[in-house]
């Protein structure tokens, strides 16, 4: 990566200086080693993914309330200096991170409380900094429900789901990320503050719906400050189900029957048997060996009864085993670490992929073929969006150690997308910086009233440039959709021919001979460290 350059001189007596002063000069950052840890998100960049962008910002601000990151956009339009919203990167496609840098908006840094929560309305109120699980926790301990939120939920922000318009937990009975919003707090490109609903009542009117307008912009349009929640009573009863297949393909049929059935679950997820021995390796014990089909079933007790009789029939009829209630809960429990293989050592990146339910098994054995065709190792998790769509949320794990098969590795999503597209669905349920030039391909015609859009509101084009619309390099060259489906084509063919990947077992047993350094040293028998230096 290139020298990360020191900005305050350039900027000293001009932004950095009308920033201090409108937020305070503790609340804006333009050293070397803080600007630096901005300059990725979950997903590890290549080095050389800073020559063709500009990924370390050159101004870090921590605005502590909606009129500080007002007075950051103003000035940020006077100046014409790009500002990039950006709350926990949880998300690994760069769209928080700076494409072109100017000023990075840490949302997380100081805009991270629960403001209100309002009985009579049903309502909570909270700053786009906060977590997913505190403002359902809090929902929950009032009495209530917080009808969607991401698997991310522990460390994913507000703002950062809804900008993506997610697809996550509850996601099935409630909606989207957008679905659950009364009203939103926003800037937006001049520096003014918009409320874009109503914070006590749905916004069903004429009028363009503002609050559809910023969900899924990808921080493009405006900057989310505040948001306002509708709520649900909390349930009676809360009931995860867990039913074992052999096979994930088998999970095929009778979650087409539930879809066509009264049954309305909170939420359907699974995962396939690689997954499990993933975790078995890191020497957790989830008692499933096939293929886990995820239920849960939430509201008046004798309901949630009624509804798990029918699903227990429909599976049982596809020859699904039913585990246990502990074996569910604890299922239920780990929804937000799906992950968890990383704890081996080895990078782990996962892709959204949609797809028409009838085709999630022909999906499934797609996905297995591809892994195979590209030497790599992974397993396939997912999440049941609506009725008629089914997310697939494949990963694939890799020794980021190895630059070349980093590099090549990330073709893996784009062929994926077009395994989504032959099977009736799409690619990602969102675009962020490396895959903004297959928005146009995805949305057609209006494509180019989005781009309209963009021009009228953000004319300076300074609100997290170089995202979603299309793919630009730092000086100034389009990337295609077409020399984008190239490059990936290419990566992959060279994937194919290069060493199957082999991390795992090589990982797990590095990961198992650390544990039983770590014993032997808690009984003193040995220092793994003293034995290091030696060496």
């Amino acid at each position: 990566m290139e020298a990360v350059e020191d900005t305050s001189e350039k900027y000293q007596g001009s932004i950095v200086n009308k920033l201090e002063s409108a937020i305070g000069a503790e609340n804006v950052k333009t050293s070397k080693g803080e600007r630096l840890l901005y300059s990725h998100d979950m997903a590890p960049l290549p080095k050389e993914a800073q020559i063709a962008f500009k990924l370390i910002p050159d101004i870090v601000v921590r605005p502590r309330s909606v009129e500080d990151v007002a007075k950051v956009v103003k000035i940020a339009a006077q100046e014409g200096v790009p500002v990039t919203p950006r709350g926990a990167s949880s998300w690994g496609l760069a769209g928080s991170v700076t494409a072109f840098g100017g000023i990075l908006v840490d949302m997380m840094g100081g805009m991270h409380k629960i403001l209100e929560i309002d009985e009579k309305n049903m309502t909570i109120t909270a700053e786009a900094g906060c977590s997913w699980k505190q403002v359902y926790d809090a929902a929950w301990e009032a009495g209530f429900l917080l009808g969607s939120y991401p698997s991310s939920a522990p460390s994913a922000t507000l703002a950062g789901w809804i900008s993506t318009n997610g697809i996550g937990v509850g996601n099935y009975k409630y909606g989207s990320a957008g679905d659950n919003i009364r009203d939103m707090k926003v800037v937006m490109p001049d520096g003014v503050i918009v409320n874009t609903g109503f914070k006590n009542q749905s916004d069903n009117m004429s009028g363009y719906n503002l609050t559809r307008l910023i969900t899924g912009a990808e921080g493009t349009l405006a900057i989310i400050c505040e948001v306002t929640f509708k709520l649900t009573p909390r349930p009676e009863l809360l009931r995860p189900l867990a039913y074992e297949f052999e096979s994930l393909d088998k999970i095929n049929d009778p979650l087409l029957e539930i879809t066509r059935s009264r049954v309305m679950p909170l939420h359907m997820a699974w995962s396939d048997k690689n997954h499990f021995d993933y975790l078995r390796k890191i020497g957790k014990d989830p008692h499933v060996n096939g293929a886990a089909f995820i239920v849960v079933l939430e509201g008046d007790k004798d309901m949630v009864e009624l509804e798990e009789k029918k699903v227990d029939e429909i599976c049982a009829k596809h020859g699904g085993k039913k585990l246990s209630y502990e074996v569910a809960q604890h299922e239920w429990d780990e929804r937000s670490y799906e992950f968890r293989v990383r704890q081996i050592g080895v990078s782990s990146v996962p892709m959204d992929l949609t797809v028409p339910t009838y085709n999630f098994g022909k999906m499934t054995n797609d996905l297995y073929d591809l892994m195979k065709s590209m030497k790599m190792e992974g397993a396939i998790i997912g999440v049941m969006c609506d009725r008629n769509t089914v997310m697939f949320m494949p990963y694939y794990i890799y020794d980021s150690t190895s630059l070349t098969k980093s590099v090549t590795s990330l073709s893996f999503n784009y062929k994926g997308g077009d395994l989504a597209k032959a099977n009736g669905g799409r690619m990602l349920a969102g675009f962020g910086l490396f895959f903004g030039s297959t928005l146009k391909p995805a949305r057609g015609t209006g494509y180019e009233y989005m781009v309209a859009i963009k021009n009228a509101l953000d004319p300076k084009e300074i609100m997290n440039p170089g995202k979603l619309l299309g793919m630009k390099t730092r000086f100034g060259l389009p990337v295609s959709a077409g020399m984008l489906g190239f490059g990936m084509s290419a990566m992959a063919t060279v994937k194919k021919l290069l060493p199957g990947d082999k991390n795992v077992d090589q990982k797990a047993h590095e990961f198992e001979m650390e544990e039983l350094d770590r014993e032997r040293y808690s009984q003193h028998e040995v220092d793994p460290l003293k034995d290091k230096l030696k060496k």
